[in-house]
C-alpha cells in the first residue's frame, strides 16, 4: 500500500520539507519586492542588499527578458510553489502529492534553465535567485526520494493550474495598475524632483561627453552628469536608457561622464577587490581620442559580461593609447573624478546629477521623460 509522503518522512524531515517551502516563499517575496522597486521606484535613492558586485547582482536578472512573463515577475510563481509545499500539510492526499511532485520537478527544470541563462547570457548570478534554486533542488530531491505517489493526477494538477492562473491573473491586473499609476504619477514625480535638494554641478566639467548640445555644459536645458562603473550591470542599463534619451532630446541635452569604478586598484574608498577590471576600463576609455569616447564607452558596456584584461588591452592598442594608459597621470585623473563624487554623496553606481538633483540607480524611461519635459518647459 502506498504511503503518504509525510508518513514516510521522519519528524525532523517533515520540519525540513515544510521549512524549504516557507523559505522558498520568503525568498520569492523579497525578489518580487525587488522587482517592483527596480521597475517602479518611488524615491530617488537606490539601495539593495541583493546587488553585491558585478557577478552577484539582482538587477541584471530583474531587468533581463526572463525576469518576467508578460510583465509578471517570475518570482511570483516561486511564492506560489513554496505555498503549495506548505499547504500540502493540510491537504495530504495522493492527488495533491502527485501534483506537488510534478510541480517541483518542473520548477527545478525551470531553475536549471534560468541558472544557465544567467551564467551564459547575462554573465551574472542573482544571489537570492541562487538561494531559491538551492531550496528548490533540495525540496525536489526530498519528494523524488520519498514519495510513492508519482503517477500523474489530472485532478491534482488541475487544482494547481487553477490556483496558478488565479494568482497570475491577479498579478497581471496589479502590474497594469502599476503601469497606469506610473503614468498618472508623472506630475507628482516632477514635483518631487523640483523639491529635491539642488546640489549644484561638479567643480569641474568632465572632458568626456556622451552628448553635447552646447559647448558650455550649463547652457543646455538638460544637464546630466553620470558617475558610473563599466562593470556595474545597473550602469549598463542606464547606458541603454541614456542612448534613448540622447536621441529623444537631441540638441537639448548635455551628458558628461565621470568615472566611479568600484575597484580598489584606483578607488581609494574601496577596501578590497570588487570590479577588478573597472579601473583598467576607465583608463582605456579616458585615453581614447575624445571624439571616440562614446564609441569606446558603448563598446565596453556592450562587452561587459565578456570583459577581460586582454580585451581592454586590445582596445587600448587599437586607439594607440598604451602610453597614456600606463601613465600615472591617467590614474590620478580617474581618482580626481572619483573624489568629485564626495560632494554629492556618491556611494553606489550609477548615480546621476540632473540639473543639480541627485538620482541613484536607474529610473524607468517614462520617469526621465517626465522630468526632462518639465526642464524643457522651464
Amino acid at each position: 500500500m502506498k504511503k503518504n509522503l509525510l508518513e514516510k518522512l521522519s519528524f525532523n524531515q517533515q520540519i525540513i520539507f515544510f521549512a524549504l517551502g516557507a523559505l522558498m516563499s520568503v525568498v520569492s517575496i523579497y525578489l518580487t519586492s525587488h522587482y517592483f522597486d527596480a521597475k517602479y521606484p518611488v524615491g530617488f535613492e537606490a539601495s539593495s542588499v541583493c546587488n553585491i558586485n558585478s557577478f552577484f547582482n539582482c538587477d541584471a536578472t530583474t531587468l533581463s527578458p526572463l525576469g518576467n512573463i508578460a510583465g509578471i515577475p517570475i518570482s511570483i510563481f516561486g511564492v506560489l510553489i513554496g505555498a503549495f509545499i506548505m499547504l500540502f500539510y493540510l491537504f495530504k492526499n495522493e492527488e495533491m502529492e502527485s501534483a506537488l511532485f510534478y510541480t517541483l520537478c518542473a520548477n527545478a527544470a525551470g531553475c536549471l534553465i534560468l541558472f544557465a541563462y544567467s551564467l551564459i547570457f547575462l554573465g551574472t548570478l542573482c544571489p537570492f535567485c541562487t538561494i531559491y534554486y538551492i531550496l528548490s533542488f533540495a525540496a525536489t530531491f526530498m519528494i523524488y526520494k520519498y514519495s510513492d505517489n508519482k503517477d500523474f493526477s489530472a485532478k491534482g494538477m488541475g487544482i494547481y493550474a487553477v490556483a496558478t492562473i488565479i494568482v497570475a491573473g491577479a498579478s497581471y491586473t496589479s502590474i497594469n495598475q502599476y503601469e497606469s499609476k506610473k503614468i498618472q504619477m508623472a506630475d507628482s514625480l516632477v514635483t518631487m524632483f523640483n523639491n529635491s535638494p539642488k546640489l549644484g554641478e561638479p567643480s569641474f566639467n568632465s572632458p568626456l561627453r556622451l552628448a553635447s548640445a552646447t559647448k558650455d555644459f550649463k547652457e543646455a536645458p538638460i544637464q546630466m552628469t553620470i558617475f558610473s562603473d563599466f562593470q556595474c550591470p545597473a550602469c549598463k542599463a542606464l547606458h541603454q536608457a541614456v542612448d534613448k534619451l540622447i536621441t529623444k532630446y537631441k540638441g537639448k541635452i548635455n551628458v558628461q561622464y565621470f568615472f566611479y569604478p568600484l575597484d580598489h586598484n584606483c578607488n581609494p574608498k574601496m577596501k578590497g577587490p570588487l570590479h577588478t577590471l573597472a579601473c583598467q576600463a576607465a583608463y582605456v576609455a579616458y585615453c581614447a581620442p575624445r571624439e571616440n569616447f562614446k564609441n569606446i564607452h558603448d563598446r565596453i558596456f556592450e562587452n561587459q559580461q565578456n570583459l577581460s584584461g586582454d580585451m581592454l588591452s586590445k582596445m587600448g592598442a587599437e586607439s594607440n593609447s598604451k602610453e597614456c594608459i600606463a601613465d600615472p597621470k591617467t590614474k590620478d585623473y580617474v581618482v580626481k573624478m572619483i573624489n568629485e563624487g564626495d560632494a554629492f554623496g556618491v556611494q553606489s553606481t550609477p548615480t546621476s546629477i540632473i540639473n543639480g538633483v541627485k538620482i541613484e540607480g536607474v529610473r524607468p524611461l517614462s520617469d526621465y521623460y517626465a522630468i526632462f519635459d518639465s526642464l524643457i518647459r522651464k
